[in-house]
């Protein structure tokens, strides 16, 4: 036999040996894993079970008691009664006596006369000035006439105006309290200038007076 066939044969043969003892290494590593695996599975694991503790329920506190109101006592008082006095014996009424009549003495020669009553004391006189200015507020109502354009709408109303009046003539007349119709307004104007005013009485003459007057306006006024 060559030496180099001989040479292949001692190498099979090792490497059948390293093969050989490699699964032999692998058997046993299992088989001791099998047997530690099976011992740790077989030995008893102690289980403790834990049981809880009820809690204890809190004690109760028993409510306060209720204080019962006290009912106050009232005492009665007795109303005292007071004595009745006496009543006060009524004294007999008196009898009234009518005094006499007293009878005027006849009258004899030598009695004096009678006095005579008094003569009725004189009537005040009427203030010239106030009987003036009734006469010109006459005058200036104779003076306005009922236009037929109020007539048409049944106009009822009255104007005030003011003016100044001297010795019979009038001037700066104007309205104060409009009807709210403006011809009516104007138609009271109209009317101040107008009107035929009578002679002032002499406390008034050459004096500028000044008078407010009201100038109705009515189909009775036309």
């Amino acid at each position: 036999m060559s030496e180099i066939n001989r040479r292949h044969t001692l190498q099979a043969f090792g490497m059948a040996l390293l093969v050989e003892a490699a699964i032999v290494t692998g058997a046993a590593v299992i088989l001791v894993g099998a047997i530690t695996v099976k011992k740790v599975m077989s030995e008893p694991v102690p289980i403790t079970l834990v049981t809880e503790e009820p809690e204890k329920p809190a004690p109760e506190i028993p409510p306060p008691p209720v204080s019962q109101p006290k009912v106050k006592q009232v005492k009665q008082v007795q109303p005292k009664l007071q004595p009745q006095l006496p009543l006060p014996q009524q004294q007999e009424a008196l009898p009234i006596t009518p005094e006499p009549a007293l009878v005027p003495a006849a009258a004899t020669a030598f009695s004096p006369p009678a006095p005579t009553p008094p003569p009725p004391a004189p009537q005040g006189k009427v203030d010239p000035a106030l009987e003036y200015a009734a006469k010109v507020r006459a005058a200036v109502q104779a003076a306005h006439s009922y236009p037929a354009a109020a007539a048409a709408i049944h106009f009822s109303g009255r104007v005030r105006v003011e003016f100044h009046l001297r010795d019979g003539v009038p001037g700066q007349e104007h309205v104060t309290v409009p009807c709210g119709v403006g011809f009516i307004d104007h138609m009271a104007l109209q009317a101040v200038q107008a009107a035929h005013y009578p002679e002032p009485p002499a406390e008034l003459r050459g004096h500028d007076e000044v008078y407010l007057v009201w100038v109705e306006f009515n189909q009775t006024t036309r």
